[in-house]
């Protein structure tokens, strides 16, 4: 093993060494650091994989290595091929197969090591962890994979064929910028001034021809990215929603409400509830009121109090000391932990959605106009003969997502959206006052029957809640993509589709609105309108309004779907 470079005595009981290097089947070598307890014995391996540097090893979320093997863990920080001290060219997904089994494998032989190898980490890592556990190496006993998804494509990069701009684009720069650096290439600057402005590429036109992203220079991973927008070949090799029953292995996972890994995560962990799995009992989800980072008690100016913190780093050391030394838990750590927000306390349930909830159909009515929250837009129990409802969307002037436009970036959280809905550019339905406390708990889900003046347009709905004062303020979002083509003898399409997990408690007096519109820029790429790729078109001068209708009648009765939890479990 290589030494910590005058770092051995850095960690009190722990021996550190930096740069040991592990040899995968085509002979490429792999750098990991090791912390390991200094004490005689025998103990399990914590392995974690990271593009960003071995050193960094997740600690803006979670606790340092050193932690973990103060706990009794040999803790080994491995960056992947292509990255940071190891060899190799950086591949993203594709590579982690086979360098994830053979770098388990590898680990489990470790001096000091017993053999059994348990794997953590969020984001990359938590799917570096996935992949690697497809290819069942034999030592590997337990995984953590965090705020990750198991099909990219779905999970993150697309909704409904709608490119996530802000959080892919940033991806995108961050990691050809890191490439950049590593092979000294002479523009590197240009790379470096991509990934501080990175936002600006929300407005690079064609997308997919975007400066310095589709050098040729530069790595084809971007570019391939950009250019496949629909769930074709390229995305099924890293699909892994329909190969759960290949992952056979315990797995902790975890999700933040704002999170824009949350419905890869969800679905996640629903297919492995449901898959032939031996281990499909043995799945634990916790969801808190976090974004990506952090993982604390406030976000978009809301505190969640004391409850929105707890320790995820203790109870990592909980679940791997379970799966792998045999150590019983404080609380059993399987089904669903999940933090109800309104309420601000944590809720238990066997699986997701909790399954004593009921769907309950809440109506969209106007009698005249439901543009803006001034207007007479209603959610009803009963579908009624309400007018058909209009807004034009001018992709020049988008309605921009819940966290706001920050210079082509966006903010998660739970944003007031009474500012926004202020405007005639969209649609606002909103409840009377509640008569007593609901919960909704689960994934909501939206039935639109429209039609649009477009070839192609989008849609989408964000379910806020109203407090008191006014504040309506953001839970989830869905969005769907809508083609003429696909309509009725009378040109009204019906548009089904889910919006993100939530659980939010409204309060007694609070109301619940959704509001409809046809972008949230820059979270989601502009519709163009014109049936041209959003990713392709190559001027705002193609742009096209698009005049957008919403009916809500007997005969197209448009509705947003809510998981109602029973009224005496709402109540606290």
């Amino acid at each position: 093993m290589v030494t910590g470079r005058g770092l051995e005595e850095a960690f009190a009981g722990i021996d550190y060494c930096a740069g040991a290097m592990a040899e995968m089947r085509d002979g490429i070598r792999l750098a990991a650091d090791i912390y390991q307890p200094r004490a005689d014995g025998a103990y399990p391996v914590l392995l974690m994989r990271i593009p960003y540097g071995k050193e960094v090893a997740s600690t803006p979320t979670l606790a340092h290595p050193a932690y973990f093997a103060r706990q009794g863990y040999i803790v080994v920080t491995q960056d992947v091929r292509g990255r940071g001290d190891s060899e190799g060219t950086f591949d993203p997904f594709r590579q982690e197969v086979n360098d994830g089994y053979d770098s388990v494998m590898w680990a489990s032989k470790l001096e000091k090591s017993n053999d059994q190898v348990g794997m953590y980490g969020f984001s990359y890592m938590g799917y570096t962890q996935l992949l690697a556990a497809s290819a069942r190496p034999p030592a590997l006993r337990a995984i953590a994979p965090m705020m990750t998804a198991f099909d990219w494509h779905t999970g993150w990069f697309y909704r409904d064929g709608i490119l996530q701009a802000s959080s892919v684009l940033y991806w995108i720069s961050q990691m050809l910028r890191d490439d950049a650096k590593r092979r000294k290439l002479p523009d590197f600057k240009d790379y470096d001034d991509c990934w501080m402005n990175f936002g600006r590429l929300c407005y690079e036109m064609p997308l997919v021809q975007a400066d310095p992203i589709t050098r040729p220079e530069a790595p084809s991973y971007g570019r391939e990215w950009l250019e496949h927008s629909s769930f074709d070949a390229y995305w099924k090799e890293f699909d892994l929603l329909s190969r759960a029953d290949e992952l056979d292995v315990p797995m902790f996972h975890l999700a933040g409400w704002y999170d824009f890994f949350l419905r890869g995560n969800y679905d996640g962990y629903r297919a492995m509830t449901n898959c032939n799995s031996g281990h499909r009992e043995n799945q634990f989800l916790l969801t808190g009121p976090w974004a990506h980072m952090p993982w604390g008690d406030t976000l978009g100016g809301e505190n969640f109090g004391p409850e929105g913190k707890i320790d995820i780093s203790a109870l990592l050391v909980q679940w791997f000391d379970f799966w792998l030394k045999g150590i019983e838990p404080e609380n059993e750590m399987k089904g669903t932990r999940y933090f109800v927000m309104g309420a601000n306390q944590w809720h238990t349930s066997p699986s997701w959605p909790p399954p004593e909830t009921r769907l309950v159909d809440y109506f969209l009515y106007s009698e005249s106009s439901a543009n803006s929250r001034f207007g007479d837009g209603s959610l009803e129990s009963e579908p009624g003969e309400g007018v058909e409802n209009h807004f034009v969307y001018e992709p020049d002037y988008p309605v921009l997502a819940p966290g706001g436009n920050q210079n082509g970036g966006t903010l998660p959280g739970p944003f007031d959206q009474s500012e926004a809905q202020q405007f005639n550019n969209l649609l606002v339905y909103t409840t009377k006052p509640l008569e007593e406390n609901l919960v909704v708990a689960g994934r909501p889900a939206c039935r639109l029957y429209v039609r649009s003046s477009a070839p192609e347009t989008d849609f989408v709905v964000k379910l806020t809640r109203v407090t008191k004062d006014g504040c309506a303020l953001f839970l989830t979002l869905g969005a769907s993509r809508l083609n003429r083509g696909k309509c009725d003898d009378n040109g009204i399409t019906q548009l089904d589709f889910e919006m993100d997990d939530t659980a939010c408690q409204f309060q007694r007096g609070e109301r619940i609105r959704i509001d409809v519109a046809s972008s949230a820029f820059p979270l989601m790429i502009r519709n163009p309108n014109t049936g041209l790729s959003s990713e392709r078109v190559s001027s705002p001068a193609e742009f096209q309004r698009a005049l957008q209708v919403v009916y809500n009648n007997a005969k197209y009765p448009s509705k947003v779907i809510l998981p109602i939890m029973p009224s005496e479990n709402g109540n606290t």
